[in-house]
């Protein structure tokens, strides 16, 4: 795991030094609807949050690359009860801006567990079951946005789709959670 970080981050790094025109950093935040996907039928979205920081860095005038770094909270609800889980996510994203501002993004993301609770509705009980969920999750993001040229403020609508199923019962289960986030980046 500390391998796979390390190459993505030097990878990061050397895009940054040997190709970027533009470097833009700052900070992102959103709000996730999330729920899961595979064999559960009767789940409705849960919302969360998600909030961190990224850096986009432009390849050439239409391509960037953009690595963040966010604190997710992902899961879902059902009639009784809420599955609260909270993860620490790398999402590395390819974006293309076909016109000036609008752009679509696609790319890989792995999260890291930090904890896994399940909730009554009404609050009253809590159960921690961390140890039943694997510790790292891979999926897919996908979307589009709008970027203000001159202010660096972004909008955007993405949709994670989980490759991996995260319970460790071998439950075909994974995470499916929609994205609305803002983020406003700073040139360097």
């Amino acid at each position: 795991m500390k391998n796979l970080f390390k190459v993505l981050l030097l990878v990061c790094l050397t895009t940054l030094s040997v190709t970027a025109q533009t470097v833009s950093i700052g900070p992102k935040v959103g709000l996730n609807l999330a729920n899961y996907s595979g064999a559960v039928t009767n789940d409705r979205s849960l919302a969360g949050i998600q909030a961190g920081g990224l850096v986009e860095i432009q390849l050439i005038d239409l391509v960037s690359i953009q690595p963040e770094l966010l604190f997710s909270v992902q899961g879902a609800s059902f009639e009784n009860v809420k599955d609260v889980y909270n993860y620490v996510n790398l999402p590395i994203m390819g974006k293309i801006y076909p016109i000036e501002g609008l752009y679509g993004e696609i790319g890989p993301q792995i999260g890291f567990l930090l904890s896994a609770n399940e909730k009554a509705i009404d609050n009253t009980n809590r159960a921690q079951f961390t140890q039943q969920i694997k510790t790292v999750d891979f999926g897919l993001n996908f979307g589009a946005g709008y970027k203000l040229p001159d202010l660096g403020l972004a909008f955007g609508l993405r949709y994670y789709a989980g490759l991996s199923n995260f319970p460790r019962n071998n439950s075909r289960i994974k995470h499916g959670i929609f994205q609305l986030y803002t983020s406003w980046a700073f040139e360097l």
